[in-house]
């Protein structure tokens, strides 16, 4: 008995100095002893919380939000890196997929929602673990499948043109894990967003994207300072892809969706802007353009018909060459 428990003790000692993995994660993170992940670590700044009044609380949050922009800041060349992968994979047919769980799930699946309307695209993809119901519900469990992300991609077809973002603020999600490796297999350029600097996530990615946030207010409250950071660094993918791929004229959102009285009226204040036309004129043109703005946009730039304009859409024509050429 005594030397089968002198086994099991350097047995143990061996884990904890080579990193032993375990069946349930393939990939673990490299850790020392008593080692904390940054994201699981408690915030000394929020030490007796629970005691302070409602204002010294508030203050504690933002105090500790206003590191996360900085920490952006500090990443851009890393998300530049990025984003000329997303731009020409979208230039050539691929598209742009978020992938995550809980809430990394869900800011990469309102990133891709709000594409939509605001560039007028669907090559921006969410893919969240247990959704749909995971994007109302908590389903955690989801999250430890990494083959339940194979199954999500395939079902959204993934294909090597196309760019997977895979975005875990521990940075060890399994799920998240099985879709970059068969993103990798299939040959897709893959991007990793975390905010642990010693993330396994790093191994799988092309560019990784590391905003190094700190510990959380509420430890291990990831949708906290994490999650900002998160959705900041989405929206700045998405947005310079776009305005990359001229989507947007100065700044100027020249492919939005025209689902609604409000942005019908920024339709036409965008054709008074850009094209010197009159407001009766531009009203004129976006009815005749089939409610189309970019359509309207070469009706009036170019003084052609809706058929010719759409013709020239077709063929490639750039609407931002076309309206740079009026100034």
């Amino acid at each position: 008995m005594e030397i089968r428990a002198q086994k099991a003790r350097i047995r143990t000692i061996r884990s904890a100095r080579f990193g032993a993995r375990t069946p349930r994660s393939p990939d673990p993170e490299p850790r020392a002893p008593n080692h904390v992940r940054i994201t699981e670590r408690q915030n000394r700044a929020s030490t007796n919380l629970d005691t302070k009044p409602t204002e010294e609380i508030l203050r504690i949050l933002n105090r500790e939000d206003r590191k996360v922009a900085p920490a952006v800041g500090k990443v851009i060349p890393q998300i530049a890196r990025a984003v000329d992968l997303i731009t020409r994979a979208l230039a050539e047919g691929g598209r742009l997929i978020y992938l995550g769980a809980g809430t990394s799930g869900r800011l990469g699946v309102l990133d891709a929602a709000e594409c939509i309307p605001t560039f007028g695209t669907d090559s921006v993809v969410g893919v969240m673990a247990g959704a749909p119901e995971a994007m109302f519900r908590p389903t955690e469990v989801s999250e430890d499948d990494p083959g339940l992300a194979v199954r999500d991609l395939e079902r959204v077809r993934l294909s090597r043109n196309d760019v997977l973002v895979g975005i875990s603020a521990s940075g060890r999600t399994p799920y998240v894990l099985g879709g970059l490796r068969y993103a990798r297999r299939l040959g897709a350029k893959t991007v990793a967003l975390t905010s642990n600097p010693e993330a396994p996530i790093k191994r799988l990615a092309d560019v990784a994207i590391v905003p190094e946030v700190g510990p959380e207010v509420i430890a291990g409250s990831t949708r906290m300072k994490a999650g900002t950071a998160q959705k900041l660094v989405l929206n700045m993918l998405s947005t310079a892809a776009m305005v990359r791929l001229g989507r947007v004229f100065s700044n100027l959102m020249i492919n939005v969706q025209l689902n609604n009285d409000k942005l019908r009226k920024r339709a036409r204040d965008i054709l008074v802007k850009t094209t010197g036309a009159s407001p009766a004129a531009a009203a004129r043109a976006l009815e005749d353009s089939g409610r189309r703005l970019p359509v309207a946009l070469l009706m009036l730039a170019k003084g052609i018909s809706r058929r010719e304009a759409v013709k020239l859409l077709q063929s490639g024509a750039n609407v931002v060459a076309v309206l740079r050429e009026l100034r």
